[in-house]
């Protein structure tokens, strides 16, 4: 009886088990996803914007994602990231049972989930399927689709998928969207050294990239062409190669670089042809921005900006570490960087370990060197960005390190005759900042709206030598109600000037008198028929550029003077094609009569003027014909310069957001016309150098210089 009773218990007990097993089997393949949807998996449509030249410029894809056929793959990229993930995963199963138990032992003594074991299929299931969370319930589903998985796909589809989808850092997905970040390559053009580097990203790509972590993707890198030479991909000799071999890194992130024009055209398109087009459709974007003409604005203005912090802003240090703490550091540095092959010009992190006699000792990546920047209060452990300047007579490096504003700047460049957007900067850093201030932001404009009341003078009967008053005048309309006298920048007056030197001087008191007489209504007139779409105030105080205007609205009318009189439409996309070939839109030229030709020759006289002996004294320098003018407000919140060629019309804006002051002294000349001039000597070579109404007349060359620093005086709204 006693035994028959045992062996009913045992029965009972194992029943339970056994409705306990499958009722936990049955819970954990509950809801499981099914794997048919990677059968067929590719990456979604990639919309492409290419510029004025037919270049590629930018790829528009969901997640960053570009799939590449495995065929297209090299054989040392699969190895390099076998080596680094999974090596043998042809010999293996779906589930690899010594990296299983070596991970569990490790979590059961951590008491949590502190690492996976998981091969390559599992990664794939965890990355396209069950996402990255971690707990046993998820690992035990993660093996049972592994195992499906390997059933319904070869292994070379398998791996095609992980290489194809694997996080990279950087918002991409897959080595193809990788190789162009990092390198800027096809991931079949990649070298071994290339892929070992990739490879050895995936661990922890918020970590291990090169661009944000070069000493961690370093340690990996090495990490990654070892464990190639232990599993007999490669030889000694190749290890050795491979180790020495440098690697340039892309400083953008090629044609997935978020940027100004980009989003310009990303934002018109979904507004126009509605949101999520660029993922439903294979869109080719023919774009009118010049690739070689944004890098040197994009230059110009990162210069400028750095060139006006150098003089105003205030040295920081990036953060400053405990001494325990530096030989962590040292860990991360780029162990590539020697002192014999720093770059004069180029910045770097500089690690201060103390104050010596003739400036400061401090590691410049993984070596020691005296460095000089003796006038600079910095302390030790002090991570400090600074501008390499060579080696003094002493031999030592000298470093300058690197003053920070958050003051912005703007660059717009469009042709004059066709109305093409070539170049467009809308601030300093997209990523931090991606507000076009090239485009959407109402600016005052101060004196560089003075031409427009000159154009409206000529229209009227004035010429270039007429005379006018040049002298302190009280007008109503003040501030309280009061009366208002514009000043001269100088505090200077002639009494009596001609146009020519009125505007090449940027006369206040002169420009006001000249719009009293000419009329607010007549320049309103003017600026709707150079197709400046604003309410200007009804005061006179727009003289001195007190009315609100886009950057884009200044070169569209500068572009008025250089074309001989004609309103232009900027266009920014010349072409949106779809994947049937389908013509979306196609922009045309749209030119409109808005000036008579002989006022447009007689303002680009006027405007020679400031760039020849004027407030912008220099620029013509640069040795091509040009005409522009400064323009800054009151209290020097606003800098700008907006000058032209016989082919292309520039304008420059630097200040900050929050409406502070640049700094006295720090005008439209000062500021912008070196970032004008530095972007413009380039960006003329291409055209032959003319002047204006001239076919082909040669114009004398020189050497570009920065504008002309000026005094301050106490009005305001001038240059």
């Amino acid at each position: 009886m006693k035994k028959r009773l045992h062996l009913y218990l045992v029965f009972l007990v194992v029943v339970s088990v056994c409705f306990l097993a499958v009722g936990y089997g049955i819970y954990i393949i509950k809801d499981i996803p099914s794997i048919k949807v990677l059968k067929n998996l590719e990456n979604k449509p990639a919309s492409s914007i290419f510029d004025a030249n037919g270049q590629l410029i930018y790829l528009i894809v969901p997640d960053n994602r570009v799939f590449v056929q495995y065929s297209k793959i090299p054989k040392h990229v699969k190895m390099a990231f076998l080596a680094a993930e999974d090596a043998d995963f042809f010999k293996h199963g779906a589930v690899e049972f010594q990296s299983l138990i070596r991970a569990l032992l490790k979590n059961v003594i951590y008491g949590k989930v502190v690492q996976g074991g998981s091969t390559i299929t599992q990664q794939v299931i965890k990355t396209l399927i069950l996402g990255p969370e971690r707990s046993l319930l998820r690992k035990a589903r993660e093996a049972i689709l592994a195992y499906k998985l390997e059933r319904y796909l070869t292994k070379k589809d398998i791996l095609n998928l992980y290489l194809n989808n694997i996080y990279m850092g950087h918002g991409v997905y897959g080595i193809e969207a990788a190789s162009q970040i990092y390198f800027g390559k096809h991931v079949w053009e990649i070298t071994t050294a290339e892929a070992a580097l990739l490879a050895g990203i995936v661990q922890a790509p918020s970590r291990n990239t090169p661009k944000r972590n070069p000493g961690n993707a370093r340690i990996r890198q090495e990490y990654v062409i070892n464990q190639m030479f232990e599993k007999n991909m490669i030889n000694e000799k190749t290890k050795k190669v491979l180790l020495n071999d440098r690697i340039s890194i892309r400083e953008d992130n090629g044609v997935f670089t978020d940027s100004y024009f980009k989003d310009f055209v990303f934002q018109y398109v979904e507004e126009k042809y509605g949101k999520g087009v660029f993922s439903r459709k294979r869109l080719q974007v023919y774009a009118t921005v010049d690739s070689q003409f944004q890098r040197l604005a994009e230059e110009a203005v990162r210069r400028g900006l750095s060139q006006y912090e150098q003089r105003k802003g205030e040295y920081t240090v990036s953060y400053s570490l405990d001494k325990r703490k530096w030989d962590d550091f040292m860990k991360t540095v780029d162990r590539n960087l020697k002192l014999s092959k720093l770059l004069s010009g180029k910045t770097y992190n500089v690690l201060i370990s103390e104050r010596v006699k003739d400036g400061y000792s401090a590691f410049i990546g993984s070596e020691k060197a005296i460095l000089a920047m003796e006038d600079f209060p910095f302390k030790p452990g002090d991570v400090v960005k600074a501008i390499y300047n060579g080696q003094d007579k002493k031999k030592l490096h000298k470093f300058q390190p690197v003053r920070t504003l958050k003051v912005e700047g703007a660059l717009l460049c469009m042709d004059v005759d066709n109305g093409y957007v070539l170049a467009m900067v809308g601030g300093r850093d997209f990523e931090k900042s991606p507000y076009n201030r090239a485009v959407f932001a109402k600016l005052q404009s101060g004196s560089a709206f003075k031409p427009f009341i000159y154009a409206t003078a000529l229209k009227k009967g004035y010429d270039i030598d007429s005379v006018i008053p040049d002298e302190p005048r009280s007008y109503p309309g003040g501030p309280g109600g009061g009366a208002w006298t514009p000043r001269n920048y100088d505090g200077k007056y002639e009494g009596q000037i001609t146009i020519k030197d009125a505007v090449a001087y940027s006369k206040n008191a002169a420009t006001v008198s000249l719009l009293q007489d000419v009329g607010i209504n007549a320049v309103k007139e003017t600026i709707a028929e150079l197709g400046i779409n604003t309410e200007l105030p009804n005061n006179l105080s727009i003289a001195l550029g007190s009315s609100n205007l886009t950057l884009l609205d200044l070169v569209k009318g500068f572009s008025a003077f250089a074309n001989g009189g004609y309103r232009i439409k900027p266009i920014m996309i010349r072409k949106i094609v779809d994947s049937e070939n389908n013509v979306l839109e196609e922009n045309g030229i749209e030119k409109h009569r808005a000036l008579p030709e002989e006022i447009a020759q007689k303002m680009n006289i006027l405007l020679k003027g400031p760039v020849e002996y004027g407030t912008a004294k220099g620029a013509s320098r640069i040795g091509f014909a040009v005409a522009g003018k400064t323009g800054t407000t009151s209290n020097y919140y606003d800098a700008l310069f907006v000058g032209y060629s016989p082919h292309i019309a520039t304008g420059v804006w630097v200040g900050f957001d929050a409406r502070t002051t640049l700094g006295k002294g720090e005008s439209g000349a000062r500021v912008c016309l070196p970032i004008w001039m530095n972007f413009m000597a380039s960006a003329l070579r291409r055209y032959p150098s003319i002047d204006f109404g001239a076919q082909s007349e040669p114009v004398a060359t020189g050497h570009p210089e920065e504008g002309l620093k000026m005094k301050n005086e106490s009005l305001r709204g001038m240059d």
